[in-house]
């Protein structure tokens, strides 16, 4: 009978427990988990996901792969298409930019160069880059405006870097008194925009120009990435929380979704926010190891 209770109780526990290892995926507010990058079933094997470029053109994923030194592309149903080390020339791939004739821009982080890489051709090319004082520029994140000019986030000193043609600097974008430095940026248009995670502040740029406005941000732990939407609300990624926070155009709180943990839809020391063609909010993961695409 002591025996027959104990299976009893054991039961119930096992019923209240397994709902919190696998239950349903987590989201709260207007967004609802959709599919993650791979699927659990593709067989795919990753072993960091560190940063994701959209191909708005194709409708493509392009996924990297620091660890594993690889591009993993995907189409717009998240089905896996191809991965890409260009010859065994990529060791520790950060970030990715791809302009609209085909050809990528890669920041490798093994030996802090941009490579220029031209798959039909099978053409791969490493520069340094440099400030007109001669010091090296650390190259943590790229991408291009809608006419392939191309911008780079230096990780030592936090600014913001326009290249010209030869990549050369012709203009640097950096905060005001109070800038810690950026550690993300998004283009939108003729608009820069950069969020400076130390300080909690977004910071907006005319293409060229100075600072327009800084808009300070509340309640955030750890701000790593940042979004805009169509309607102009900001979406920063909080890693340590796990949480994404919407705020308004005016720096106003509206909410927060997702959490902490390692389940569809939940956070485990996320890296990076990025809308698709859709406006789906791709959320890259390096805790989980994975790309989480969320939907309204």
């Amino acid at each position: 009978m002591r025996m027959k209770m104990k299976n009893i109780v054991l039961s119930i526990c096992a019923l209240l427990v397994f709902p919190l290892l696998v239950g349903p995926a987590v989201a709260t507010g207007p967004w609802s988990y959709l599919r993650q990058l791979p699927d659990n079933d593709s067989g795919v094997r990753l072993d960091l996901a560190s940063s994701l470029s959209i191909d708005t053109n194709k409708q493509r994923y392009y996924l990297v792969d620091a660890r594993g030194g690889q591009l993993v592309s995907f189409d717009k149903n998240g089905k896996f298409l191809s991965a890409f080390n260009a010859g065994g020339e990529l060791k520790t791939p950060v970030s990715l930019t791809r302009t609209t004739s085909g050809i990528l821009w890669v920041a490798d982080r093994y030996d802090n160069k941009l490579l220029y890489i031209d798959p039909r051709q099978q053409k791969v090319q490493r520069f340094d880059l440099k400030y007109p004082d001669g010091k090296q520029i650390l190259p943590a994140k790229i991408d291009l405006d809608a006419e392939n000019r191309l911008f780079v986030l230096d990780q030592r000193r936090g600014a913001i870097l326009q290249l010209d043609d030869n990549l050369n600097v012709m203009h640097s974008y950096q905060g005001t008194a109070a800038f810690k430095g950026f550690v993300d940026f998004k283009i939108k248009g003729e608009t820069l925009w950069a969020l400076d995670g130390l300080s909690s502040s977004v910071y907006r740029f005319a293409i060229g120009s100075a600072a327009l406005e800084a808009v300070q941000l509340s309640g955030l732990k750890f701000p790593v990435s940042l979004e805009i939407d169509s309607a102009g609300q900001f979406y920063v990624l909080d890693r340590h929380a796990g949480i994404v926070v919407v705020f308004g155009p005016n720096g106003e709180k509206r909410f927060d979704f997702l959490g902490k943990g390692k389940r569809n839809g939940q956070l485990w020391f996320a890296k990076e926010l990025i809308f698709d063609w859709e406006e789906k909010l791709c959320v890259v993961d390096e805790g989980n190891n994975r790309v989480d695409i969320l939907t309204r």
